[in-house]
């Protein structure tokens, strides 16, 4: 939170809380400190590395994880960290916390301590999940640029690893179109095409930070000049000055970092699922796709053919076909009962050349159905009435 989480705070006193930068040489003492009183309540412990050449400070970052068995045996773990700290102020926001520990030269002064919690906590992932968020969070805005610069190529770095997204199903369902590929730094930055050895000996300033990014494999000044901004990306770049400079300093006093590389989204995704052997997932999920189109467009279809007017009486045709239509050796038939589950996708056994004979067949049976839905229907408003 670049020290603003206590903002809006006031001390016991009334006075408004008052947390100033701090020098490199205070942060270092700090966190030290923070971080060998927590290594009492957490197995890893861990304070992501900061932004080359960073003058001073506004808050101090610990990443933790594994709760020992120890360190909630009277408490919650979040008043565990704040008595461990010595805190005097805490704001919980999801997986991290703030707290504001007295600054150690200043009266009436703190310094904020975010800790957060990594994700997976004491699960089989969380070693791999710990050394991720590791890369995401240091170099302050270095994995945000990445993750901007490179998402027009459907990539994405979230706090599970990287993905990349399917262009047919992101319109529709953009958690369901990522298709995991790693959470491995060292393979994550393989795949960039960024140099390993230069990002683990450290960079000497911001510069440097940006050089390295913009030379790689994959980085184009035509795919970063050509994003759409989001509205968290404007925000993003009123809230955070690294990225901001990357954006509105760097690239545009350097129009020929990564020129001429003509990288599309749908040549990524191939190199993607080759390089982490991801193509049965993919087809699975083509597969699925191509049968929701499918279903989508023979109950379009169907809509068409039904002689009805009105929303009310169109909706309870629908239903009533979903409902009441089983399908057997490919032919539909009217079922006995109601189905109350899930039906299957009619797209499943309904082919093309199937198709005709089942539309004629809607014809033939709508008002039975829509009949049989209704008194259903009727039924169990009753039944919830008296019940």
């Amino acid at each position: 939170m670049g020290g603003l989480a206590f903002a809006n705070f006031t001390s016991g006193s009334g006075k408004p809380v008052q947390v100033p930068r701090i020098s490199p040489g205070l942060y270092n003492e700090i966190a030290v400190e923070c971080q060998s009183r927590l290594e009492a309540l957490f197995h890893r412990v861990l304070i992501p590395r900061e932004a080359p050449g960073k003058v001073d400070h506004g808050d101090i970052d610990i990443l933790v994880e594994g709760i020992r068995p120890t360190a909630t045996s009277d408490c919650e773990i979040s008043v565990a960290i704040k008595d461990a700290l010595g805190a005097e102020l805490h704001l919980p926001r999801g997986d991290s916390h703030s707290y504001a520990i007295p600054h150690p030269d200043l009266p009436d002064a703190y310094v904020q301590v975010d800790v957060e919690l990594s994700p997976g906590n004491d699960t089989p992932e969380a070693a791999g999940l710990f050394e991720w968020i590791k890369f995401m969070k240091g170099d302050s805005d270095l994995l945000q640029i990445i993750g901007v610069t490179h998402r027009p190529l459907g990539l994405v770095c979230n706090d599970k690893g990287l993905h990349v997204r399917v262009e047919e199903i992101e319109p529709y369902h953009k958690k369901k179109a990522l298709v995991f590929l790693t959470r491995d730094p060292n393979q994550a930055m393989d795949f960039y095409g960024l140099d390993k050895a230069k990002y683990w000996a450290g960079f000497e300033n911001e510069a440097d930070l940006f050089n390295w990014v913009s030379k790689g494999r994959l980085f184009s000044w035509e795919v970063f000049d050509s994003r759409t901004e989001k509205a968290n990306d404007r925000s993003r770049q009123n809230k955070r000055p690294m990225y901001r400079r990357f954006v509105e300093e760097y690239m545009p006093a350097h129009p020929d970092k990564g020129v001429g590389k003509s990288w599309t989204r749908q040549q990524v995704l191939q190199e993607a699922l080759t390089t982490f052997d991801k193509r049965d997932e993919y087809d699975a999920m083509m597969e699925e796709h191509f049968l929701k189109e499918a279903d989508e467009g023979l109950w379009k279809d169907i809509r068409a053919i039904l002689p009805i007017q009105g929303n009310t009486s169109t909706r309870l045709t629908l239903q009533g076909l979903r409902r009441w239509v089983i399908f057997e050796d490919g032919e539909p038939r009217i079922s006995s009962k109601p189905i109350l589950e899930d039906n299957t996708m009619w797209a499943k056994v309904v082919t093309p050349e199937s198709k005709d004979d089942v539309l004629n067949w809607v014809k033939q049976h709508w008002v039975e159905v829509k009949a049989l839905e209704k008194a259903r229907s009727n039924a169990a408003k009753e039944a919830a009435k008296t019940g």
